[in-house]
């Protein structure tokens, strides 16, 4: 009895050492648009922009980078991930764009202690590669509400989707892919922000 469970002991030794073999490194990837020149100060406004953190579809709330080989199905990328979450990030370049573009005297994260009337709500609900065939393309989908705290009013609301070709079949493309479709979601946000927000 002794010896047999030695034996079943000194082959799950040997199985697991065939599965050691070398594996690719885990590789972390940051999320980033192109930046864009600061905007003349002529349609500033002397009200602050709150930023709220954006929020995410429970799928997407992870740093891992998601992709689709067929319609409703989602998976993740094996060693490959986002340095942070897309919604925490998302955040930060909106705030980063918005300020750039020289609209309000004051951007900041709804979170910081900053006093405004205006807020900016965005969620992200679709962030993957669609991947069902080769090279395949990013999709980005985010819904955007503005709200005037001080009146208790939604001022505007919308659906912003951008969709970019992947420079390869495979994350690293995908990632490529993300900044250009998300760096023209920025600018159709902040577009939008200026023609909903009251002067």
């Amino acid at each position: 009895m002794c010896a047999l469970t030695i034996g079943y002991a000194i082959a799950a030794a040997l199985a697991g050492c065939g599965s050691l073999g070398p594996q690719e490194p885990q590789r972390y990837y940051v999320l980033d648009s192109a930046p864009v020149k600061a905007a003349a100060a002529t349609s500033l406004r002397a009200s602050a922009l709150l930023v709220a953190p954006t929020t995410a579809s429970s799928f997407y709330e992870t740093q891992e980078i998601v992709y689709s080989r067929a319609p409703g199905v989602r998976a993740y990328y094996q060693y490959h991930a986002w340095a942070e979450r897309p919604g925490r990030r998302m955040t930060e370049l909106l705030v980063t764009r918005l300020e750039r573009a020289g609209l309000f005297k004051t951007v900041a994260t709804a979170v910081s202690g900053v006093q405004g009337s205006l807020v900016l709500n965005t969620h992200l609900a679709d962030f993957y590669h669609d991947a069902a065939a080769p090279p395949g393309s990013v999709k980005v989908t985010m819904t955007a509400e503005l709200t005037d705290l001080g009146r208790r009013e939604l001022l505007a609301r919308r659906t912003f989707e951008r969709s970019a070709d992947a420079a390869t079949y495979d994350a690293p493309g995908a990632v490529q892919a993300f900044s250009g479709a998300v760096a023209a979601m920025l600018d159709d946000i902040t577009a939008w922000v200026d023609a909903a927000a009251p002067r």
